[in-house]
């Protein structure tokens, strides 16, 4: 049994596409239209009685100044990235601790190494999920809970928040030694991978999901 938060999303539909190909049953709360918000205690009251596997990935940018950000979407982008899912997490905890071998997921991004500017709250949201998940591996390992934070280069689409800039996504594959953006079935492929028992010799791990982009700091044009 999986339940996946932001499962209507590209990455999200693509996380439910594999996790039903390979045999998983998904709370369908969150496969609907008229899902409720993941910013809330309440819309966590009827999880099933046993979890697998929690995914937990809605995210919310905004691009502006950091002397001009207000607290109110400063507070909105905390409440999705971070609080979202520190509740849908404590609201699992028993039916993860149920299942005896379970696996939370969450998604993390290389903004938290390499920020870009204009995104405070962003990146500061992002970083804090990786203390969340390392501290949770820490107190919840015991109970056969395992821990795991993506920390998710360049999809090849941007996030619905996200002004599209067309500059930017070639910008970034030119400088990707392969040439290769993320294709959002690759995540949900390693995100199986880690609920099949991938994840038994792994807790609170924090895994740079991007092909040496950000690794990619030679400064000419040429190689030597």
């Amino acid at each position: 049994m999986a339940v996946v938060v932001g499962a209507t999303g590209n990455l999200g539909q693509a996380v439910v596409s594999v996790l039903e190909n390979a045999g998983y049953s998904i709370d369908p709360t969150w496969n609907s239209e008229d899902r409720p918000n993941a910013t809330k205690a309440e819309s966590y009251a009827k999880l099933p009685d046993t979890i697998d596997l929690l995914v937990y990935l809605p995210g919310l940018n905004v691009v502006k100044a950091s002397a001009e950000l207000s607290e109110e979407e400063w507070d909105d982008v905390m409440n999705v990235n971070l609080k979202g899912a520190f509740l849908a997490s404590k609201a699992a905890f028993p039916a993860l601790k149920k299942s005896g071998q379970a696996t939370i997921v969450v998604i993390s991004s290389i903004m938290t190494t390499h920020p870009y500017p204009k995104r405070l709250a962003y990146t500061s949201s992002k970083a804090a999920l990786e203390g969340f998940t390392r501290a949770l591996a820490v107190e919840w390992g015991k109970y056969g809970i395992s821990s795991h934070c993506i920390r998710l280069g360049h999809l090849s689409g941007l996030m619905k928040s996200t002004p599209a800039n067309p500059d930017l996504l070639k910008a970034v594959k030119q400088r990707t030694p392969s040439g290769h953006l993320v294709e959002a079935r690759e995540v949900a492929d390693y995100i199986l991978w880690l609920a099949e028992g991938g994840s038994k010799a792994m807790n609170g791990t924090v895994v740079d999901f991007d092909p040496a982009y950000t690794l990619n700091r030679w400064p000419l044009d040429t190689d030597v």
